[in-house]
């Protein structure tokens, strides 16, 4: 997928991604300790999220000592993550407060299941509640400032999606950034995948080797 939408307006999916199912036990325990990031005026209490996210911490911290190859891709995907942070906030402080059409504002987005892969396996803190909201509104993270999330708490399809002023601003910079971008992007998403994969992968093989996973599934 190319990362200059030229005159592209819409959203990136037509429906949020849901985790696989394999990977969200029916006996996710509440206490399980997971850090979400605190902000002012949102709470996620009364929302599937905190559960969800309880769950899936407990389902990972189960079976950690197989996902040490996921865990790797992890640190990869945010380290390259990182990498892309000055540029892309140098990009938005040009042109986001300029703009007409915030993509914030106008545009649907989510946390998807990837993007909390992420978070979980580097035990980094949770977004207190889901980014999604319905068509028009805004984005709950937005401020008068900017996103309120840190760079690497943000949705993927946030971080990587430039807009049809920023690439202009790209293809005036020369040949060399914007392809250095694309590369860069490119690498994220199959890193991303792979890590996915891998999760999948093993927490499969693990609960096959279970011996009361077949009697489990016949009640």
């Amino acid at each position: 997928m190319s990362i200059f939408p030229t005159g592209w307006r819409g959203t990136i999916h037509t429906k949020p991604e849901q985790p696989p199912s394999c990977l969200m036990p029916k006996d996710a325990h509440p206490q399980n300790a997971v850090l979400f990031w605190s902000t002012t005026g949102l709470d996620a209490a009364t929302s599937p999220w905190r559960p969800t996210n309880l769950a899936l911490a407990r389902l990972l911290k189960r079976h950690r000592q197989a996902l040490g190859k996921a865990i790797r891709l992890a640190g990869d995907i945010a380290d390259r993550m990182d990498t892309l942070t000055p540029l892309m906030e140098a990009l938005c402080r040009r042109t986001c407060r300029f703009c007409p059409e915030p993509c914030c504002i106008t545009l649907t987005v989510w946390i998807d299941f990837r993007d909390l892969l992420l978070l979980h396996l580097l035990e980094k803190p949770i977004p207190v509640r889901q980014a999604a909201t319905d068509p028009g509104q805004a984005c709950p993270y937005l401020s008068w400032r900017g996103c309120r999330l840190p760079p690497d708490m943000r949705p993927w399809m946030c971080t990587q999606y430039v807009c049809p002023t920023q690439a202009q601003v790209l293809k005036q910079t020369g040949r060399t950034t914007m392809a250095a971008l694309s590369v860069s992007v490119k690498q994220i998403e199959r890193q991303r995948f792979a890590m996915e994969a891998e999760v999948i992968r093993q927490i499969k093989r693990k609960r096959r080797t279970w011996p009361s996973s077949s009697f489990a599934c016949s009640g």
